[in-house]
C-alpha cells in the first residue's frame, strides 16, 4: 500500500523524444505479434489451446478420483 503514495509520478509523465520512439517501436512490435498471433500461427495457437483445456479437464477428472 505504501508503494503507490511514495511513487514519483512526475518522471513518469515527463516524456523524451527517444522515449516516444521507443515507445512506438514497442507498439509496432506488439501489433506485429498480434497480426502475427491472429493469422500466421491461428490454428496452432487454437490446437494448444484444445489440449491444454483437455488435459487440465483431464488432471481435475484424475484428481477427483
Amino acid at each position: 500500500m505504501t508503494t503507490i503514495p511514495d511513487t514519483s509520478w512526475s518522471g513518469i509523465f515527463r516524456t523524451t523524444r527517444s522515449n516516444q520512439i521507443i515507445e512506438q517501436d514497442l507498439i509496432s512490435n506488439v501489433q506485429q505479434i498480434g497480426i502475427h498471433l491472429s493469422t500466421d500461427f491461428y490454428l496452432p495457437f487454437e490446437l494448444i489451446s484444445i489440449i491444454l483445456l483437455v488435459s487440465l479437464i483431464d488432471a481435475i477428472t484424475m484428481a477427483r478420483q
